[in-house]
């Protein structure tokens, strides 16, 4: 699909005309040098304007209250995928689930994007130049067949468009019963965006629930080993298991590691 003949219908969010002054870039790439020498720990530390224990208490409750159990390498990944996306942990924009695991092993940690985190990802996009939607005629049950998610790059002559249908992401459950049009259109636009700016490696909340029960099920058809020495142990220093307390130590001591972090942070 094409820009020609679309303006009508288009709806804009934050979008750039090709010759309206050239976007603002994010604010992590404006930030002076010797914050780009910190560490990752640090990094995500003076972006939230906390002290280290407010940040490490808000995480626990906020990103990582889903786990019951994570690793380094898992708190790794949610900081540097929130770095990298401009979403604040925090908030909720981005969080962290556990994914059924066969029995013996370590909970598979998926990232979740919920709405407002895509949105926030969408608007943000330098080449981000509107984006529209089209609900198809109702079917027997009076629901949209489909809904259509299409959005606009400056840098690209076609639009990318998506089709969700109905019957295939319907899941007869939660918020799909009481507002399935609003799911189906949030499903369009997540799709979409996916295949525009080459977003990889995250999930939607409805995406994660699917991949999860997914997950449980093909471990069930598993035959379980005999002996726990059959499981994958964890036992490296970037998979050893970690509670609150190791938590706060590990995000204190990289702060220390580095030398530059925050001195209100280094007294906390």
């Amino acid at each position: 699909m094409t820009r020609k003949g679309t303006n009508k219908n288009r709806v804009h969010h934050g979008a750039h005309r090709s010759g309206a002054a050239k976007p603002e870039q994010p604010e992590t790439t404006r930030q002076p040098k010797h914050v780009h020498a910190m560490g990752l720990v640090e990094r995500s530390v003076l972006r939230s304007g906390l002290s280290y224990d407010s940040f490490v208490r808000l995480l626990i409750q906020s990103a990582l209250s889903r786990l019951t159990i994570w690793t380094q390498a898992d708190l790794d990944r949610l900081l540097m995928l929130s770095e990298r996306l401009g979403l604040d942990p925090l908030n909720n924009e981005i969080f962290a689930i556990e994914a059924a695991q066969e029995s013996g092993k370590k909970a598979r940690v998926l990232f979740v994007v919920g709405v407002d985190g895509w949105l926030k990802i969408i608007n943000s996009h330098p080449q981000f130049d509107g984006m529209r939607f089209i609900e198809s005629a109702p079917g027997d049950d009076e629901l949209p067949l489909y809904m259509e998610c299409t959005i606009f790059r400056k840098d690209r002559r076609v639009a990318t468009s998506v089709r969700e249908y109905m019957h295939e992401a319907h899941t007869n459950q939660g918020a799909w019963l009481t507002h399935p049009r609003r799911m189906l259109r949030h499903k369009a636009m997540v799709q979409c965006a996916r295949a525009c700016f080459g977003l990889g490696g995250l999930y939607e909340p409805d995406e994660a629930e699917r991949v999860s029960s997914a997950l449980l099920r093909e471990a069930n058809r598993r035959p379980h080993p005999a002996a726990a020495s059959d499981c994958e142990p964890i036992n490296n220093a970037m998979g050893k298991p970690m509670g609150t307390a190791k938590l706060k130590g590990w995000i204190q001591q990289s702060g220390k590691a580095a030398g530059q972090g925050p001195k209100r942070n280094e007294a906390a």
